[in-house]
Formats: structure tokens, C-alpha cells, sequence
């Protein structure tokens, strides 16, 4: 057999369709089913979409308060976790698709995505197609993105990976191109915002360490950091509307995610199940692609970036363990709940790293390059089919109308971004009802994202059912405002009725959230038309260029 023949199949311009249909083919196996595939926080992520799927079939697509949970009572999911993506089977929900129908196409649009931007980010970097074909392929099947999806149905991380390319090309662009195209790191830290906080600051750290190691380059041409500075202007004015809201709410009242604790020494791993393939460890795979380095010699700014990105990556790796102090720093990092996390970083940066080193090492032992691409291929497939053999989660159908049953939609994990006072099993409970001040109850009439009560007056106040966020507001029958505060019972919006005999309570907003929301959205025209103003120059510059 002429291996040389067929592997052509999979390098060159033609051979990127065979190496990634036999990839999506392979990470998507677990999705070939009319059932939902289970995972530790899949209710959740459904109970999201299908609350974001109510608000577009309502008119209302961008919510902050999504009322379809706790049986109406609300709570702050967009708010305080991004819904970026998650709107993609939202929409299919709201056209009718069935909820596992549409979690499937998301989550295999999501592994398509990430495939994609690991291979464009690291052709821009290497511009070779041998080497962006490696790391996608070794991004997309290495354990911790597999068990991210499978697994623990980590929505806000595996949607959150696809731009963790990006970010490594900016770093790339900064350190050792002067930050030529900050716009490439621009994006994939907005994506990252967007799509989850805890993965933004890992990514962060990324670019703190990037701007350390660099520090001479700078300080010779300041430019950069000047470059790096904008970007960062820009990113945050562009998703202001996400966190400039989220920081108000968390400063405005006590929210249960103050009175977590995670024992993060005690999550901590072994060294040896760093490398193991057992849940929540990195899996052999992923370091495996990083050992042709100790072949290779030359020290080109390509393999120089490569060995960043192993060294990074292998102290986010270490980073896991005992040989960081999570004892004496947990009450600090605790919002990193578990120290395996870190596996988000340090996956992508080996995955990069794994394809530029393979194919320096196959092109300096004059080995075949078809033949290399194959052997990861199989390789990964071994780790990516041994962790779905290992998955005993299971799956699930869900039915249309699931989340009708009030107590499912109380599925909200720790239910960290409720008010420290509420209490869950009561929220559903006592939905329909108004709590007045002499402890009666008056039932209440719900339209869309608003209630109203009618009661005889007397009441001081009534704590209506919806959890306290601000930026409720109530109104009397001739529209004037009553004063409203969080100190109802169960964490619930209390109104001050002043003597009001009908009662509408709605979620009105903040000002800083429709001023973030405007900056935002200005921002977003400005790169729009700053992006075609471009495109107009460099047209009628080649134009000019070809009348010559």
C-alpha cells in the first residue's frame, strides 16, 4: 500500500475536509441519538435556554430577570451568566425544535466552531496547514474539552474554548509582531467576556504574562502596550452591558455565592492524575503532543512562541496540585471553586504548542507529514473514545414541555445568584401567592414578565412573588410609582402599597444598565462602519493601483 498516495488525502489545500469530517465525526458520536445526552449542570443550561426560548416566543428576547424559573418567581441567569451562544438553541426552541434536537445542533456547532478557530489562529501563527490541521485536532478530542461537553455539560467553558485560540494569536501578534492586528486578540477576549467570566480571567492571566515576559520589547517600543491598552478600552466598552450590570447587581444587595465555600486544597489533584485519563484530569493525549520538542534545535520566534505556550500551559497544568498553595490562598481564589479548571488554559496552549512541534519535528526528520496528521488523529480518537466508554451519565429525553413542572425549574446548581435570604423549595412553592403584612396571602395574576395583585388596600406592603433584583418596579392602577425595596420575606420584592388596591410589579431596569447597554451597542456601529471604511479604502486603493 502507498501510504504517501493516500495520505495526501489528508495535507494540502484539499486535505483539510477529510481530517476535519473524521474529527467532528469522532467528537460528535455521543451526539447521534434522539435523546439528550446527561451532564453534571445539563438541567441548568436547558432550564436557560428554555427560559431565553419564553422571552423571544414573548416578544421580550433580552430579559435580565428570566421568569420562567422558580415557577415564575424569577431569577438573574442573564444577568450574571452570559447567554451569548446560548441563544442559537434558543431560537430553534422558540421555532419549535425539540429541546434535544436543539441542544445537539448547539453543541455540535459549538465543537465545529472550535475546531475552526484552533485551526485559523494557528495557520495565522505557523502558516502551515500541517501544523493548524494538528492543534484543531488535538484541541477539539483532548480530554478536558470532551469531558467539558459529555461530561459535565460545562456550557459557559466548552462555548468559552472557541475563542481561546484568538487570545493565543494576539499573544502571538503582540510578542512577536508588535501587536500588528490587535484586533484578533480583541475578539477572542469579547468572546471569552461574553461566553464566561471565570475563563476570562485565566485569560487575563495569559495576557499579564505575556506583557511580563515581553517587558523589554515594550519598554523600546511602548506602542505595544499602548496597542494592548486600546484593545482592552474597546473590549470593555464593547461588553459593558454584560459586566458593568452584573458588578451593580452584586454591590447592591448579599447574594448566596458570598457564602459558598469550596475546599480548593481538597479538590486539589494528584501529580500523577494530572496526566491520568480518569474524570476531571487532563488525560496523556494532550501532553503527548508537546514531546517532540525535546528532538527539535532550532530556535525560531515560531518555536520560541511554542515553548510558551508548553510552559504556560504546563504550569496551569501543575497549577492543579499541591505544588500551588491552594490552602493558603483558597479564601482568595475561591471563586475558581475547583483547581482542575485550570485545565481550560492549559489545554488549548498544549494543543498549539502539540501542532507546531509535530510538524517542525516531521519536517526536520524528513518524515511523512500525511502520516503524522493520521498518528494524531488515532491517537486522539483512542483518548476522545476512551473518555465517551468512561462517561456514565447517561442520556435523558426531554419533553416539550419539561419545564412546565414548577420544580424543575428550581435547577439552578448552587443557586449562587439568588438573594442570601431566599430559599429555594419556598420560591416554588409559594409562586402564586403575595405575602401581606399580616400574614395572609393574596394569589396573584402573572402576564408575561409582570404580576399583578388586587387586594382591598389595607395592606402596608405585600412581598409579591418575584426574587428581589434591582431594577424591579410597581406601579398602582393610575400608573404612579410605589416605593419598593429587597426586604421581603424569602428574598421576594417587597412593595410599599400606600394605600394602592391594584398592584402591577415589573422588571424595569437601571440606569446603568440601559447607559452600559447603549455604550455598547455605539460602540458596536463604530467598528462596524470603522470596518467597511476600511475595506473602502483598500478597494478603491487597488483600483487606483490596477488604472496605473
Amino acid at each position: 500500500m502507498n501510504l504517501k498516495k493516500y495520505g495526501k488525502l489528508f495535507t494540502g489545500r484539499e486535505g483539510f475536509w477529510p481530517v476535519f469530517l473524521i474529527t467532528m465525526l469522532i467528537a460528535c458520536l455521543p451526539l447521534f441519538t434522539v435523546n439528550c445526552i446527561n451532564g453534571h449542570d445539563v438541567i441548568y443550561h436547558l432550564l436557560r435556554i428554555e427560559a431565553l426560548a419564553e422571552g423571544i416566543r414573548e416578544g421580550l428576547p433580552f430579559l435580565r430577570v428570566n421568569v420562567l424559573f422558580f415557577g415564575g418567581e424569577g431569577y438573574a441567569s442573564s444577568m450574571f451568566y452570559p447567554d451569548t451562544l446560548t441563544y442559537i438553541p434558543a431560537i430553534l426552541r422558540a421555532a419549535g425544535v425539540g429541546i434535544n434536537l436543539s441542544y445537539h445542533i448547539f453543541v455540535a456547532l459549538t465543537i465545529i466552531l472550535g475546531f475552526l478557530s484552533a485551526y485559523f489562529c494557528t495557520k495565522m501563527i505557523t502558516e502551515k496547514r500541517q501544523s493548524a490541521l494538528i492543534a484543531a485536532v488535538i484541541f477539539t478530542l483532548c480530554q478536558y474539552h470532551i469531558e467539558d461537553i459529555y461530561t459535565r455539560s460545562a456550557v459557559g467553558e466548552f462555548t468559552a474554548m472557541i475563542f481561546i485560540p484568538f487570545v493565543i494569536y494576539g499573544l502571538w501578534d503582540f510578542m512577536y509582531k508588535e501587536c500588528e492586528k490587535p484586533w484578533f486578540l480583541g475578539i477572542g477576549m469579547t468572546g471569552v467576556v461574553l461566553c464566561h467570566t471565570l475563563t476570562t480571567v485565566f485569560c487575563v492571566g495569559l495576557c499579564v504574562l505575556a506583557v511580563l515576559i515581553s517587558i523589554k520589547k515594550i519598554i523600546a517600543k511602548p506602542v505595544m502596550l499602548m496597542r494592548l491598552f486600546l484593545t482592552a478600552i474597546i473590549v470593555l466598552m464593547l461588553t459593558a452591558y454584560y459586566w458593568i450590570p452584573m458588578i451593580e447587581q452584586m454591590s447592591s444587595q448579599v447574594l448566596k455565592y458570598t457564602q459558598d465555600s469550596f475546599d480548593l486544597n481538597y479538590e486539589k489533584l494528584l501529580l500523577r492524575n494530572v496526566f491520568g485519563s480518569a474524570y476531571n484530569n487532563a488525560g496523556w493525549a494532550v501532553f503527548a503532543a508537546v514531546l517532540p520538542r525535546v528532538f527539535i534545535k532550532r530556535k525560531s520566534d515560531i518555536i520560541k512562541f511554542a515553548d510558551m505556550c508548553m510552559v504556560m500551559g504546563l504550569l496551569f497544568a501543575l497549577c492543579t496540585t499541591g505544588f500551588f498553595p491552594w490552602a493558603r490562598l483558597a479564601r482568595f481564589l475561591g471563586f475558581i471553586q475547583f483547581p482542575w479548571r485550570l485545565f481550560i488554559a492549559a489545554s488549548p496552549l498544549l494543543a498549539v504548542a502539540g501542532g507546531i512541534y509535530i510538524c517542525e519535528f516531521v519536517k526536520r526528520s524528513n518524515l511523512s507529514s500525511e502520516i503524522a496528521i493520521m498518528a494524531v488523529l488515532i491517537t486522539m480518537a483512542i483518548s476522545a473514545i476512551g473518555n465517551f466508554e468512561s462517561n456514565d451519565q447517561g442520556y435523558y429525553s426531554y419533553s416539550g414541555d419539561y419545564f412546565s413542572y414548577a420544580p424543575y425549574t428550581a435547577e439552578v446548581i448552587g443557586g449562587e445568584w439568588l438573594p442570601v435570604n431566599a430559599e429555594r423549595n419556598k420560591l416554588v412553592k409559594d409562586a402564586g401567592v403575595a405575602y401581606t403584612d399580616n400574614d395572609s396571602e393574596i394569589e396573584v395574576k402573572r402576564e408575561r414578565n409582570e404580576l399583578r395583585v388586587v387586594s382591598d388596600g389595607s395592606e402596608k406592603y405585600l412581598d409579591v412573588p418575584f426574587v428581589y433584583y434591582k431594577g424591579y418596579a410597581a406601579e398602582d392602577s393610575k400608573g404612579n410609582e410605589l416605593q419598593i425595596s429587597g426586604d421581603g420575606e424569602n428574598g421576594r420584592v417587597r412593595v410599599h402599597t400606600q394605600g394602592a388596591g391594584e398592584i402591577r410589579v415589573f422588571y424595569k431596569g437601571t440606569t446603568l444598565q440601559l447607559l452600559s447597554t447603549a455604550v455598547s451597542a455605539a460602540v458596536m456601529i463604530l467598528l462596524i462602519f470603522a470596518v467597511l471604511y476600511q475595506s473602502r479604502c483598500k478597494s478603491n486603493l487597488l483600483i487606483l493601483k490596477g488604472n496605473k
